[in-house]
């Protein structure tokens, strides 16, 4: 196999959309799309940019959620791509992003209560996960350097409809996740459609 060495900026090479919910001051949701993220056990491992209102607010209030979208559910996470939790929003994302108080609203998305008295969970999302953070790390980098997460799962749900009717796990043939790879939303068949937001460098 030839191969040509490549510009490796942003390596988003094909990992799942993730929602992730955390609390604002005020006891309010904060919705947070993403796509750096894996699983460990019952850990999640999570990045997210430093300046990040997310990243506040788990400074300060460790509980998330971290909600998994269907492949159709693409069109709703495109449409709060360009927005931001953080008011006034940072110099370096001022140019592409506006800030947004609820992000739930403007993705036209539901608000369902956690179990374990965190955020919200998305009641569209077929998988969520109620975590709180074991440990933060903060890596520096330019213009923003970004926060590792490790959080601890300690309730997950699943869509009945997603779920093997013998032993109740997830059936990954009836489970189809968005998945966010060079800039396209994908499902595990063809493209479904392409990020407008030009990712910074």
């Amino acid at each position: 196999m030839k191969t040509m060495r490549i510009p490796s900026r942003s390596m988003y090479y094909g990992t799942p959309v993730a929602l992730v919910c955390t609390q604002n001051s005020d006891g309010s949701d904060n919705l947070t799309p993403m796509s750096s993220s894996w699983s460990l056990r019952d850990f999640v491992v999570l990045g997210l940019g430093c300046a990040s209102q997310a990243v506040e607010n788990l400074h300060h209030r460790p509980r998330l959620t971290v909600n998994l979208p269907s492949a159709d559910l693409w069109k709703s996470i495109e449409q709060i791509a360009t927005f931001t939790g953080k008011n006034p929003v940072p110099d370096h994302k001022a140019a592409q992003f506006s800030y947004c108080r609820d992000k739930f609203k403007a993705a036209g998305l539901t608000r369902v209560a956690s179990t374990e008295g965190g955020p919200s969970r998305v009641a569209e999302c077929p998988i969520q996960i109620e975590a709180i953070v074991n440990t933060m790390t903060d890596v520096p980098d330019d213009p923003e350097g970004f926060s590792v997460i490790i959080a601890k799962a300690v309730a997950q749900h699943a869509a009945v409809g997603i779920l093997d009717e013998t032993s109740g796990q997830i059936d990954p043939a009836k489970w189809e996740p968005l998945i966010f790879s060079y800039r396209t939303y994908r499902g595990v068949g063809p493209e479904l459609g392409r990020m407008a937001r030009v990712v910074c460098s």
